[in-house]
This record gives structure tokens, C-alpha cells and sequence, in this order.
């Protein structure tokens, strides 16, 4: 494993910098960012959206949470700056996080996952439910769409948390270096997690914009109903991003939710 220093994504409110890790899993190289190392109790997985990568986590949430937890955000195999897999799906990817919390010696962790990354969540969760303490779910893709698929494209064009000028370069680089984006598009479309729900026997808060204009809030509704022991937090004024547009309450609620016994 090969760890250096970087600071470029740390908002200088916070004094937490954040490690970039590589680690090599079955041939596919992991790249991921760690911070809190030093924190006591379970540590916070968090897994990105489609055609991101970690950084997308700075200037909010992941300085905050390190602040009580230690933060591990891993840039998805295919996208961000980790390497490609052999093939690509929901279960994939789920064994893939779980190999990759074995290399780290993690028996137990918290896990968040937004859109993309909350499918990929789920699927983690359902298929170890033992390792995960709990669950953080942010406008989770992964439930049936009823509007054509050609319509996705542009309705994310009229979501609000889209259009953040202080984000979007950091989302340009990483989506122009994820050679997995027909694969992930795949996967929102096409791959989907009720079966799945049911088997989510942690406790799980749902978080949700509720101006989403890429996946419905109806979609948290229908989540909340069928995750055995899930609460649904609706952020008002806040589209598919929630953390960027709405920091301090999203931080509040995640946190609140963490020290909860």
C-alpha cells in the first residue's frame, strides 16, 4: 500500500487533512482517502454517486464526520482514480467493498452511500448484514423509474445541486477520468435493490433533497416502508446533493444518527 498527503480538497475550517491511499485488491487498484484515523469506535464508509470519485465528499460532508469518526471514502473500481474490474454489477461491487474492508482489517463499520452509491450500499449491507452497524442511505438510485430513460438526462439538468460552480470542477475531473461510465449508467438503469431491502436489519436513516429532480423523494418514501428498522429525513430546498447544498443540517442529522446507542 503506497499512502501520501493531500490537502487540496480540505476546507480550511477544518484541520482534519485527509490521507490518499492506493491499495491493490485481486489485480484492481483502490484509491481512497482516509481521515479521523485516530477516531475511537467504528469507522464511516462512504461511497460516492455515479461518475464521481471521494473528492466529491470535500468541502462537506467528510471533513465534518472526521471530525468524530474515522472517514474512509474509496473511489469506486472504474471510476474516480481506481482501476477497472472484470466485470461490473451491484454484486460486484459489494464483494469488492467487502474485500476491500478485509485489507484494511475492518470487522465492523458505518456505511453512507449517495445515489449510485447507496445501490452499492444496499447491496453491501444486505449481503453482510452482521458487519454493518449502520446505514446511511442519501437519494439512493436502485428502485423502478417510471419516465423514459431518455428523460434522466435532462431532468438532472434541472436539479438545483447540479449547478454548484465550486463543485463542478471537481466533478468534471472525475467524471472525465471514470472509464466505467456506460457500466454505472447500466447499473441506475437497469440493476434493481427491493429484493434487497428487507434484509437491511440495521438501523438506517434515508436522507433526501426534497427538490430531487434525479430520483424521486417517493423513491425514500418506498425505501422507509420496506428497510425493517429506517427513518426518512427530508432536507427541504435541496435537490440530488443534499450534503453540498445543505451541509450543517445533513451534518446534524448524520451525526445525531451515528452517536445514537
Amino acid at each position: 500500500m503506497r499512502d501520501t498527503l493531500t490537502t487540496t480538497e480540505i476546507s480550511s475550517a477544518h484541520s482534519q487533512p485527509a490521507l490518499e491511499r492506493f491499495i491493490e485488491l485481486n489485480g484492481t487498484r483502490i484509491r481512497f482517502l482516509e481521515a479521523g484515523v485516530k477516531r475511537p469506535g467504528l469507522p464511516l464508509l462512504m461511497l460516492h454517486g455515479y461518475r464521481n470519485g471521494a473528492n466529491y465528499w470535500f468541502p462537506n460532508p467528510l471533513p465534518a464526520l472526521a471530525e468524530e469518526y474515522h472517514v474512509i471514502a474509496p473511489d469506486l473500481p472504474g471510476l474516480g482514480q481506481s482501476g477497472d474490474l472484470p466485470e461490473y454489477g451491484l454484486l460486484q461491487y459489494a464483494a469488492v467493498m467487502h474485500a476491500f474492508l478485509d485489507a484494511l482489517g475492518v470487522a465492523g463499520a458505518n456505511l453512507l452511500g449517495h445515489s449510485m452509491g447507496a445501490q452499492v450500499a444496499i447491496v453491501t449491507a444486505a449481503k453482510q448484514p452482521q458487519r454493518i452497524n449502520k446505514l446511511v442511505l442519501v437519494d439512493s438510485a436502485g428502485l423502478p423509474r417510471l419516465e423514459p430513460h431518455w428523460q434522466v438526462p435532462l431532468k438532472n439538468l434541472t436539479d438545483s445541486s447540479f449547478w454548484s460552480l465550486r463543485r463542478y470542477p471537481v466533478r468534471f475531473r472525475s467524471g472525465a477520468r471514470s472509464a466505467a461510465r456506460r457500466e454505472g449508467l447500466q447499473i441506475m438503469q437497469q440493476e434493481r435493490v427491493g429484493s434487497y431491502l428487507k434484509a437491511l436489519t440495521m438501523p438506517t436513516l434515508i436522507i433526501w433533497g426534497s427538490r430531487d429532480r434525479v430520483v424521486p423523494l417517493e423513491h425514500g418514501a418506498l425505501m422507509a416502508r420496506h428497510i425493517p428498522h429506517a427513518r426518512l429525513a427530508v432536507i427541504r430546498a435541496a435537490g440530488h446533493m443534499p450534503f453540498a447544498q445543505k451541509p450543517d443540517e445533513f451534518n446534524r442529522l448524520v451525526l445525531a444518527f451515528l452517536r445514537q446507542a
